[in-house]
């Protein structure tokens, strides 16, 4: 009944008074160390917080160190972009739509009083998809609590200073360098996600391999032609705003909520109105 499996330990397919579940099991010979944290890390995070696009934790059991969630059919963002197992590939409407589910769960979660919420590990692993392809953010394991300040009106300003941590090719560079962690880190992996919607390639120097492609004029070469006949105006726009939120710079990203939101209502609505 195993259905996946990490660094933490198994995921499981079962079933709790008829419904079926996601078990997700750490090792338990780590129980001291990395996956305890990580258990505890995601009971607190997803205990607190219910959004249409986290996966929502139906229940814990310390005793078996094991987490129990609704259970999401269509698996991960990354299996279907690499159509494992021979499913199809997601249309780009489809994958349009995802981007702005994911972007609101991040405004969600930066937005979450007393403390804002940072992910920390946003990537297509740790997005999954139910039986209609709505997709939920999970995996918070290694999530940080930022605390807000009420007479700040900028609170892109707060940070935390945390051992980096994360995936490589989607961790933001400037909280390796610095261990300044804000929400702008999860803006940063929001953008190779987003890149990677579009191309459908790994994350691995994708921000250069794109923004050289906008520059050459070739961007429609390297858009993952499965997708169907991509809207380009609206793609570039897309990737244009995906590339500022790359920005080596945090200062220099995007504010999810007053500036990329609003770009993706505005695609997604296009793409509604696409026949």
């Amino acid at each position: 009944m195993k259905i996946g499996e990490g660094a933490f330990g198994n995921v499981y397919k079962g079933s709790l008074h008829q419904t079926p579940v996601a078990i997700k099991r750490f090792n338990f010979h780590n129980l001291e160390g990395q996956s305890s944290s990580d258990f505890q890390r995601e009971v607190e995070v997803l205990s607190k917080v219910r959004h249409r696009n986290l996966v929502t934790l139906i229940g814990a059991c310390p005793e078996a160190s094991s987490l129990i969630y609704e259970y999401l059919p269509n698996g991960s963002l990354e299996d279907r972009l690499t159509c494992k197992d021979g499913t199809p590939p997601l249309s780009w409407k489809t994958r349009f739509r995802i981007a702005k589910e994911i972007c609101s769960a991040l405004i969600f979660l930066h937005s979450n009083k007393p403390d804002s919420i940072v992910h920390g590990d946003l990537k297509p692993s740790n997005i999954l998809l139910d039986v209609n392809f709505v997709s939920k953010l999970g995996d918070f394991g290694i999530a940080s609590f930022i605390p807000r300040d009420e007479k700040l009106i900028d609170t892109t300003t707060l940070l935390c200073i945390a051992d980096p941590k994360g995936t490589i090719g989607y961790v933001d560079p400037e909280f390796l360098t610095t261990g300044e962690l804000t929400s702008k880190a999860d803006i940063y992996s929001f953008g190779i996600v987003v890149l990677q919607l579009l191309t459908g390639k790994s994350a691995m120097w994708l921000r250069k391999k794109v923004q050289f492609a906008l520059d050459e004029g070739t961007l429609d070469d390297i858009l993952d032609a499965s997708a169907g006949d991509w809207p380009l105006v609206d793609v570039k726009q897309l990737a244009q705003m995906a590339l500022r939120c790359c920005e080596m710079n945090r200062k220099n990203r995007p504010n999810l909520e007053l500036e990329v939101w609003n770009m993706l209502d505005h695609v997604v609505e296009d793409s509604n109105l696409t026949s």
